[in-house]
């Protein structure tokens, strides 16, 4: 009897250190410490909506002018007495009735007013108002934001000449070619120019050109001025 208990002693103890011996083994085959938590993905950034241009069917209503996208007014100018005078052999040249010298900054007769007086004329308002009474009203009135008035009228009317002493009103002949409002006028000297406005192909901006014409040849300068759509004065822009 004592030699069959043997065996058997020996055999459980055996199974004791086993299950004594597990748990350790598997804590050592764990990695220490708790599992890192799985990394978060980044959120999608946040898209800021731009605010939509606004867009308009018609000329009429308060503007401001962008500079950005409006043409150098100086820099045509340059350019276009530049080419002139070298086809004179430097002499002066004119531009919608106004002299302009040769090279070498000669002025060829041109005075400090009518210097002046050129640059009045293509120097663009920083806002305009167009504004009719009715779509049948052959009356346009574009007021800019140094109180200047030019009264376009568009039924053909026969224009008596301005005081040329004051820029603060004038009255123009104009005429409707479609959606475009151009004017029928002369320079303060009598020369060749004048305006057209019309609304960009998306209607978010008004374009108003300038036509100016150089010398006897009758060379074109074209500038133009660019005027995105602004809030009748007193009201606050959508935010």
């Amino acid at each position: 009897m004592k030699l069959r208990c043997k065996p058997n002693l020996l055999t459980a103890g055996v199974l004791a250190v086993f299950v004594l011996a597990v748990p350790f083994f598997v804590r050592a085959q764990a990695p220490p410490g708790p599992l890192p938590a799985a990394k978060p993905q980044d959120a999608p950034p946040k898209t800021v909506e731009q605010p939509k241009a606004e867009t308009r069917t018609s000329i009429l209503g308060r503007w401001k002018l962008n500079r950005d996208d409006s043409d150098d007014a100086h820099k045509k100018l340059q350019d276009a007495q530049n080419n002139a005078s070298s086809r004179r052999g430097g002499s002066g040249i004119s531009i919608a009735g106004f002299p302009v010298g040769g090279r070498g900054g000669g002025r060829s007769g041109q005075s400090d007013a009518d210097q002046q007086r050129l640059q009045d004329v293509v120097a663009p308002a920083n806002s305009l108002t167009l504004a009719q009474k009715d779509a049948k009203d052959p009356e346009v009135d574009l007021t800019d934001d140094q109180n200047r008035k030019l009264v376009l009228f568009t039924d053909g009317r026969k224009i008596e000449k301005a005081d040329s002493k004051d820029d603060s009103y004038q009255e123009i002949a104009a005429h409707w070619d479609g959606a475009r409002l151009a004017t029928d006028e002369k320079g303060p000297r009598g020369g060749k120019m004048s305006r057209t406005f019309e609304l960009s192909y998306d209607g978010t901006q008004l374009y108003e050109t300038l036509h100016l014409v150089t010398g006897r040849s009758n060379t074109p300068v074209d500038v133009r001025y660019v005027y995105d759509p602004a809030p009748p004065v007193g009201e606050r822009p959508n935010s």
